[in-house]
């Protein structure tokens, strides 16, 4: 369970990342319009991403998007990308910061139901109690402090999450490439457009300090974030993955506190306590039976390990796919393969090679 432990530390790494972000641009959301907004916040994670990609190369050994994946990344790239941040930046100014928090709560929700109704993943007794958990402490974090809310903001807010719970699930689908330029095309995809219909609408900008504060958050809240957040689908699932994610409001709420100097409530302090409960439910989640993989061909990282081989990838490297490999020590690499069926048991979680009937 090595790869779901990783999966757990990099999505709450993304939640912390994004949760620190959420208040900073609450503090900005006046600086300018909901378009030229999000469209600086996606242009900050572009260039962070950017920067990265140029950085690591191909030492990371991920199989690059393909032709067929590009309808997937588009869908998320307009829902997730665009469509759900003009929504969450309009809603953020007609709702207070406790409101806000209180909504964006509504994405693990949206995410999870999806993930497990419509992608077939499945949570456990455990899996259950730990989402209970840590949205219980996720919502209560809001608890007394929804004066302000409008119906109209309350919609937005929404909306974004929905649109963000099925970009969740879409990005989990594409997880098994390369999440820097999954995360790199969506940035670009979203930024792009975005900025230039703010220019040419006359949209108001903020001052330049103010645009490079926006754009470090960019990098941060939604470049780290997403990067890390497509690691975390991999190796989790969604339903999973938005459990974990849900923590990011105690974040934001946690360094309001801190850095920002507002009150330390109880509410907050029960948050904490629900919230630490469900993590450390969900690492201790074992979810093993006997479960039959069927044959299926993709591309995609994976491990050998000649001392301790994973049995879902033990197949044959023809055409030199092994070429500048030592065969007698652990390698990753990526090539079209072939994964014959087998039936077993271990333990497991929903990622893209165990979706099946429980």
């Amino acid at each position: 369970m090595d790869h779901q432990r990783r999966g757990l530390l990099k999505g709450l790494l993304a939640a912390v990342t994004f949760g620190l972000s959420a208040p900073l641009i609450s503090a900005l959301i006046s600086t300018g319009s909901p378009l030229a907004l999000a469209g600086l916040l996606y242009g900050g994670s572009a260039l962070a991403l950017l920067t990265a990609k140029g950085v690591l190369g191909r030492r990371d050994q991920e199989s690059s998007v393909k032709r067929q994946d590009m309808g997937m990344l588009a869908l998320l790239t307009l829902i997730g990308g665009i469509a759900a941040p003009l929504c969450l930046v309009s809603g953020l100014a007609l709702l207070s910061a406790g409101s806000a928090s209180l909504l964006l709560n509504l994405e693990a929700i949206f995410t999870m139901g999806i993930a497990v109704l419509v992608g077939r993943e499945h949570l456990s007794s455990k899996g259950i109690a730990a989402a209970a958990l840590i949205l219980g402490g996720a919502v209560i974090i809001g608890g007394g402090t929804t004066t302000g809310t409008t119906l109209h903001g309350a919609v937005l807010i929404a909306l974004a999450c929905l649109g963000w719970g099925i970009d969740n699930n879409i990005s989990q689908r594409l997880s098994i490439r390369d999440p820097i330029q999954i995360a790199l095309l969506k940035s670009v995809g979203a930024s792009v457009p975005m900025l230039v219909v703010a220019g040419l609408t006359g949209a108001r900008f903020p001052t330049p300090l103010e645009t490079a504060s926006i754009l470090v958050i960019g990098a941060i809240g939604y470049g780290l974030s997403i990067w890390l957040d497509l690691l975390a689908l991999r190796e989790l699932g969604a339903a999973r993955e938005s459990v974990i994610f849900a923590t990011a409001p105690f974040v934001g709420a946690g360094f309001s506190v801190l850095a920002l100097k507002e009150a330390l409530t109880t509410n907050l302090i029960a948050s904490v306590v629900l919230m630490v409960g469900g993590v450390a439910l969900m690492v201790m989640e074992d979810h093993a039976h006997w479960h039959r993989h069927d044959e299926v061909w993709h591309e995609h990282k994976h491990f050998h390990d000649p001392n301790d081989q994973d049995p879902h990838h033990v197949h044959e490297h023809p055409n030199g796919e092994e070429k500048g490999m030592r065969s007698d020590r652990p390698f990753w690499h990526s090539h079209p393969h072939l994964h014959e069926p087998i039936a077993h048991s271990h333990p497991h979680v929903s990622d893209g090679h165990h979706r099946h009937q429980h």
